[in-house]
């Protein structure tokens, strides 16, 4: 590359006159348009290609989404609350690559299962595997992410991931309006991911760390270890939040995939806009849990609470009122008698941020351990009753069950804070 394009793609990311400012800015302009991408590639499917190939896209995210969880591994909250730096810049890095090169092999190991057992079509394998490995170059850019954010520079991480996806979302949107052609219009969104991917924070990471390419395997061993719970439950919950999906693709048609799914898409925005303001206080917060400066660390948690309660309430609101016809123009289809469905998912969603503050605050504790009974039964409930909950009661039976068991585990989470948090109290 041009020395002097990359001095300038560089100084693109890196320069700010107010780091704090430019943090919280683009932190909100990135987690909007990160949250909502699949969203709004779903609105450009469903009106160019129709409502088969939209429920096509949105099972084929939903099982790219729980395999990223193996290739993240829960590390990246692990890695910016080490502001004491355990561990290095390279041992995070060599850790993803293994991650990332295990998640590779399971979804090409899913994709070999679902044209084998599950009768697959060679274009819907295809999509699928596509769409894991976008996932795959989105868990890679995550230990970037990381550290930027864990040397105090959000902004960064937030400007080189909203670059790669805006320009590589917009590559497959036009690619859908000229091709008509799903599968293709992938390939456009994998092929331009990564090549945005090393032009922004594979470029800009030589300024905030040195990665050596090398694998010190007790460093590794440990995070393997210590990340475990966080893993296990990030890919847990995940699966409890798609497993009225998975219930629908097995029990109902893909029109009915793509109708939860265009009621299902808002409930993001209540963690959207909750990451808002949670984001650029997570450094804040691990340093006064370890100068044990309870006191603010209890105001920031109360306040993230009341935030995320006051959003959730807002969401219910506008989904009772002009949801259902919004969510139909956008995806040009009738819901409107998805109304009440609708209402129960924003409490569904105000339930899924608090489980991932909950959890990220838990870590931030070094206690994460303790959650995976909570997702764990909440898994085993989800197994138990999706397929039996979507097959009787159809859409309202996933949307009920989604909710019910955000709820028992946001419950579960909170008393976990509680007991620890009054623990480390009585220590002083």
């Amino acid at each position: 590359m041009n020395n002097k394009f990359r001095r300038a793609l560089i100084k693109l990311f890196t320069k700010t006159s107010n780091v704090e400012r430019s943090s919280y800015i683009w932190n909100t302009a990135q987690s909007l348009i990160f949250a909502t991408q699949s969203a709004i590639v779903l609105i450009v499917i469903t009106r160019t290609n129709g409502l088969e190939d939209a429920g096509l896209f949105s099972i084929a995210y939903a099982v790219a989404s729980l395999m990223y969880y193996i290739g993240e591994y829960g590390v990246r909250k692990y890695q910016v609350s080490d502001v004491n730096e355990e561990m290095s810049y390279t041992d995070y890095h060599s850790h993803r690559i293994l991650c990332c090169g295990i998640m590779t092999i399971v979804s090409i190991g899913y994709v070999l299962y679902g044209i084998m057992w599950q009768g697959y079509t060679r274009n819907k394998a295809y999509v699928i595997l596509l769409t894991c490995l976008l996932k795959v170059v989105e868990s890679f850019q995550e230990v970037y992410f990381g550290r930027f954010q864990q040397v105090g520079r959000l902004d960064v991480a937030s400007k080189t991931n909203l670059f790669r996806t805006v320009i590589a979302m917009a590559g497959c949107m036009i690619s859908l309006v000229i091709t008509h052609n799903l599968a293709i219009s992938m390939t456009v969104w994998v092929v331009l991911a990564l090549v945005t991917f090393l032009i922004s924070s594979v470029l800009v990471s030589p300024e905030f760390g040195t990665i050596e390419f090398k694998f010190n395997w007790d460093k590794i061993k440990r995070l393997y270890v210590d990340c475990l719970p966080l893993f296990l439950g990030y890919f847990l919950l995940l699966y409890v939040g798609n497993a009225p999906k998975y219930a629908i693709d097995a029990c109902m048609s893909s029109v009915d995939q793509a109708c939860y799914n265009f009621i299902f898409m808002p409930v993001f925005a209540v963690g959207l806009f909750a990451n808002f303001i949670f984001n650029p206080i997570l450094v804040k917060l691990s340093y006064h849990w370890d100068s044990r400066k309870f006191k603010p660390f209890k105001r920031i948690v109360v306040r993230q609470v009341f935030v995320i309660i006051g959003i959730t309430l807002f969401a219910m609101l506008v989904a009772a009122t002009i949801g259902c016809p919004v969510l139909g123009w956008l995806y040009n289809a009738d819901l409107s008698s998805y109304k009440i469905d609708l209402v129960i998912l924003m409490v569904g969603g105000g339930m899924l941020a608090m489980v991932n503050f909950l959890t990220v605050v838990v870590t931030v504790m070094r206690e994460q351990k303790f959650l995976m009974m909570g997702y764990v039964a909440a898994a085993v409930a989800a197994l138990l009753s999706a397929n039996k909950a979507v097959g009787t009661f159809g859409i309202r039976g996933a949307t009920v069950l989604y909710t019910v068991l955000m709820t028992i585990t946001t419950v579960f989470f909170a008393a976990v804070f509680t007991y620890f948090l009054k623990s480390a109290e009585r220590e002083i």
